[in-house]
């Protein structure tokens, strides 16, 4: 089975799975020849990819039909995010990760270098640039997340180069899900919602079959829906069949999901991120990669702008280390005033009071 671009599809080919529209509803079969209007129709349907019989006679190749100025633009967004988190500190603020920043920033360093050098995966990267920039922003954000818990695990150079690879390509399946199911508002229907799982197998074709990439990688991209007890999905499987790269992303992946904004619901605050993460420990999540989790981040970066429990906003100045979501508050505005003289407030000694609101905007400003 080989994954090929729409673009190279030519009557004859054999689907190896069917292909849905945005109501989950199959409009082109598998395992019958392709036709030109059932081609016609995956273009009409914007399908960018899909699975095919490899033929004994041939080797399918996928072939990009990106422009090269356009593959040129993608991988320079690419490089250019890259270099905003390793130049600029407040990146990683927003992200949360201003504890580890110092060492995290030489690791994106050699991890670009790494990157830059295989084009294999910059072509990907390409793809899902252009198909979803939301894929690609939580991709990058998730792969910071698991460099993060890699380095507090003391993993190799080699390692950490394996996990980042496999962080930052664990969504690239979803180029095979049709946008209309990716980004609707709405409730999945059962049907929607399989199509969304097919996204870990998609990955995992995408990835296999990309000339000099690890199998790890590929690993990562089919696991990082497994959880603990056997709960999650492609296949269920449970506690040490999961390998470790796999439930560091699966702890990454889970936070930045509920803590983005989504098109079909507002994020959650940092704090309600971890303790929902706390929540699955050892039933869907690895307890000491979650503790690590914790322990490394910033609840309340330093620059976020917060709404206090009792009306009054402000913005966060210091951190108190001991009680990470607990920090030091600049009030700016009171009674729904602005206030011509700010002052602080200490959460750590004022505990009647908690952060019911926060600028969610912020890791969003990294990508734009």
């Amino acid at each position: 089975m080989r994954v090929v671009e729409t673009s190279t599809l030519v009557p004859g080919m054999i689907l190896r799975k069917p292909i849905y529209n945005e109501h989950g509803n199959k409009v082109v079969s598998a395992n019958i020849p392709l036709t030109e209007k059932m081609i016609k129709r995956l273009h009409e349907l914007n399908v960018l990819y899909a699975f095919v019989h490899a033929l004994k006679s041939e080797s399918i190749k996928t072939e990009t039909a990106i422009s090269d100025e356009m593959h040129v633009e993608n991988i320079k967004k690419i490089n250019d995010t890259f270099v905003k988190f390793k130049n600029e500190a407040h990146y990683l603020n927003w992200l949360s990760l201003e504890k580890v920043a110092p060492k995290l920033k030489g690791r994106i360093e050699s991890f670009l270098n790494e990157l830059i050098l295989n084009k294999d995966v910059l072509a990907l990267l390409s793809s899902v640039l252009l198909y979803d920039e939301n894929i690609f922003a939580h991709s990058l954000n998730v792969t910071l997340y698991s460099l993060a818990i890699g380095i507090k695990l003391e993993l190799n150079t080699s390692e950490l180069d394996l996990l980042g690879l496999g962080a930052l390509l664990h969504d690239v399946g979803k180029i095979a899900v049709p946008k209309k199911v990716l980004n609707k508002p709405d409730r999945l229907t059962e049907e929607e919602y399989e199509l969304i799982k097919q996204h870990t197998f998609a990955g995992y074709e995408l990835l296999r079959d990309t000339i000099n990439l690890h199998p790890i990688v590929a690993q990562c991209a089919i696991q990082h829906h497994e959880r603990i007890n056997g709960s999650g999905y492609p296949k269920g499987i449970s506690g040490k069949d999961i390998h470790l790269f796999s439930k560091i992303i699966a702890v990454a992946d889970f936070y930045d999901a509920v803590t983005s904004n989504r098109v079909y619901r507002q994020a959650m605050l940092p704090s309600e991120g971890l303790n929902l993460l706390n929540s699955g420990i050892d039933k869907l999540f690895d307890a000491k990669l979650v503790g690590i989790f914790k322990d490394l981040l910033t609840i309340y970066p330093t620059g976020l702008n917060v709404k206090l429990s009792d009306g009054r906003s402000g913005i966060v100045t210091r951190q108190n280390e001991a009680v990470t979501d607990r920090p030091i508050i600049r009030i700016s505005e009171e009674n729904s005033k602005k206030l011509s003289i700010p002052y602080e407030v200490n959460l750590m000694y004022e505990l009647s009071l908690i952060i019911i609101e926060c600028d969610q905007t912020l890791k969003q400003r990294v990508y734009q």
